[in-house]
């Protein structure tokens, strides 16, 4: 089908996506092995796209306006509407003017349509089998205008995926699974490791942490920490109602393990739900929803949040585990508050029972530890993979000469990347050498789109994916023979995971490091971008407030970040600063009839940003970035491999206090 409406008589000129997926529902023709990858690489641009609508197609929510509502008498039919009116989105394969189109209905009458902009990126959901649903949240204009004229009338909709039919799609209706929950413990651990059986450190955590004990376990990247808490997390949700909450440093490592338990841990009926000052407003929103009710099984948050939102953890809402992965961050934590304060939250949450995971922690370390978790039991896990070799390229020049050596006879292994576009223009590069046995993966990348690498790549279809850090929990591959860190990670965590993910079936594998100094100032700009200083957060309050004065202001962040013309200012970071500034009552960020605005608020007192929930995880992932660039740009080869392949753990204790205490 082309453009026009008219089916083309030509099979190689070329289909909107919208258009394929349409062709292939027709002739009922299923998608070949690898065929995915020439939609892949071709729509390679489009899914690095961070414009206004980029990743719609895989919202479960978002706000628009209804366009094409002035024409064709559709002015008389909104008269007769109201908020909150329930609506129906009808796709238009067959419009002469966009094959995407998505036609907006009150019934049988026709309002308008959804923006072409918008239209392009989720008719191929529609088309694929996903239902939306649509209400009316604003109902805009009329009257008369300055100039004695009628106002045209304007519709702002909320659109959603029909939750309903999302769960038929894929299977699982969360609350039938819940009710028909057997009990079986089998299923969980499937969904987890798959066949596999837990190893004697994991299974001695898990029987203490049912005991009701407070629990430190110790081991090294690779040997599964997360596998003890997401089990009995599980385990306690389904048989007897009882909720989790679990700390990561890092808003990032936060939101890459969300995907992955979501994935395997849903099927089963957990509510699952990350807490960050990262997650979109929507999503937001539904947490505190569902925190409000307590309709949820098990969230992944910060210590920030957690601490800043205690007060929302009671009543239904009462946190029974506390799990605290990376819980060596607790014994160093002089000047995060987060961990440092952390026995103040406890209490704060009632004083939930405890569990503490982590690889690296020392005798000092371990002494705090206990003391601010008052853990009664530990097990360490003294396994060293001895499987695991590093190859130091450190500061290679020519990374792409150097990936392309590496597997253009056939190797295995995954390549991170710190950048979506970098991931992408490698894979591209890399195509020329493996034909069709590569692909790239990041957030950008449809949902759908990604399951098809994750499948290809599981069954052998394709050798090698180029990869963010998205490419994370639940990548749990047994045979990855080559790992490249092609950047310099953020953190510790994040690179023991992305090297840990080598070998895992005990053969050798190596991990290659391919960082460099140059890729620290790359780095620290990119940190900047999204978690701003507080002279940069002073800088850019001023600007907006001589830009807005005493009305609203109407413009995008990128509109702001150009006008402003701040160094190392863009988007990205009036965004993040906005939402701190919205915290804080420094603005108020709201929709008008003119759009999305923003107002300056009259300011009592100072502000101390410190306190804020946002700031502090900006702030904590900076200094877990200079920490980590410090050592690893130096370190000797030999030690970090030492840090990939074995834990750290105190010299003077007994592996095991089960049953001591």
């Amino acid at each position: 089908m082309r453009r026009s409406g008219r089916r083309t008589s030509n099979p190689r000129e070329e289909l909107t996506d919208s258009e394929a997926a349409f062709e292939r529902l027709l002739s009922g023709r299923p998608r070949t092995e690898n065929e995915f990858l020439d939609e892949l690489f071709g729509r390679s641009e489009r899914y690095l796209d961070r414009g206004p609508y980029a990743g719609i197609e895989d919202a479960r929510r978002f706000n628009t306006k209804v366009v094409g509502v002035s024409f064709e008498g559709r002015q008389d039919a909104i008269a007769g509407l109201h908020e909150g009116a329930e609506l129906e989105l009808r796709r238009r394969p067959d419009n002469p003017y966009d094959a995407n189109a998505v036609a907006v209905h009150f019934g049988a009458l026709p309002l308008g349509f959804l923006r072409k902009e918008i239209a392009a990126r989720i008719a191929p959901n529609i088309d694929n089998g996903t239902r939306y649903r649509a209400h009316i949240s604003a109902l805009t204009g009329g009257g008369r205008a300055a100039d004695g004229g009628e106002r045209n009338r304007g519709i702002n909709i909320v659109v959603e995926i029909d939750d309903a039919s999302l769960r038929r799609q894929r299977g699982r209706d969360v609350e039938a699974l819940r009710t028909g929950w057997d009990g079986n413990l089998d299923r969980i651990r499937a969904a987890l490791i798959g066949d596999h059986q837990p190893h004697e450190t994991q299974s001695l955590i898990v029987d203490r942490v049912f005991a009701g004990k407070r629990v430190l376990g110790i081991m090294g990247t690779g040997r599964g920490k997360s596998y003890c808490f997401a089990f009995t997390a599980t385990a306690e949700a389904l048989s007897h109602g009882r909720k989790s909450v679990v700390l990561y440093p890092l808003r990032a490592l936060c939101n890459d393990q969300f995907e992955g338990f979501t994935r395997k841990l849903e099927p089963l009926g957990m509510r699952l739900f990350r807490a960050n000052g990262a997650i979109p407003a929507n999503e937001r929103s539904d947490l505190f929803a569902a925190l409000e009710s307590g309709a949820w099984d098990m969230i992944l948050a910060t210590p920030e949040f957690l601490r800043y939102h205690a007060d929302r953890f009671a009543g239904a809402s009462k946190i029974d585990l506390l799990v605290v992965d990376e819980t060596h961050h607790v014994g160093k934590a002089r000047r995060r508050s987060g961990y440092r304060d952390i026995a103040q939250t406890l209490a704060a949450v009632g004083d939930p029972q405890v569990l503490a995971l982590s690889a690296t922690v020392d005798d000092e370390g371990f002494a705090e530890i206990r003391e601010a978790l008052r853990i009664e039991e530990w097990a360490i896990d003294a396994t060293v993979r001895t499987n695991l070799h590093v190859v130091d390229a450190r500061g290679t020049t020519d990374k792409h000469a150097y990936v392309a050596k590496l597997f253009g006879d056939g190797a295995r292994g995954i390549v991170y990347c710190n950048s979506r576009k970098e991931a992408t223009e490698v894979a591209t590069r890399l195509k020329e050498r493996c034909r069709d046995r590569v692909a790239f993966y990041h957030a950008g990348v449809p949902t759908e789109m990604r399951y098809a690498v994750e499948s290809a790549f599981r069954s052998g279809g394709i050798d090698v994916v180029v990869a963010t850090t998205a490419f994370g929990e639940g990548i749990d591959l047994p045979d990855v023979r080559e790992v490249v860190l092609y950047h310099l990670n953020f953190n510790f965590t994040e690179f023991n995971q992305q090297a840990g993910r080598a070998g895992r079936d005990g053969d050798d594998a190596r991990i290659h490091l391919l960082f460099g100094p140059a890729d620290r100032r790359l780095n620290e700009f990119l940190l900047k971008l999204d978690a701003p200083t507080k002279p940069m957060l002073r800088e850019i309050y001023r600007g907006i407030k001589r830009l807005a004065g005493e009305a609203p202001l109407h413009a995008t962040s990128r509109e702001i970040s150009d006008a402003l013309d701040i160094e190392d200012c863009r988007d990205r970071t009036i965004e993040s600063a906005l939402r701190i500034f919205e915290d804080e009552r420094l603005v108020e960020l709201g929709r008008d009839d003119d759009g999305s605005y923003l107002r300056m608020l009259p300011v009592a007192g100072k502000i101390e940003l410190g306190e804020n929930e946002r700031f502090a995880e900006g702030e904590a992932e900076r200094e877990a970035f200079a920490e980590f660039a410090e050592f690893v740009l130096s370190a000797e080869a030999s030690a970090l491999e030492r840090l990939i392949d074995r834990p750290l753990y105190p010299e003077r204790i007994p592996l095991r206090s089960i049953g001591r205490s």
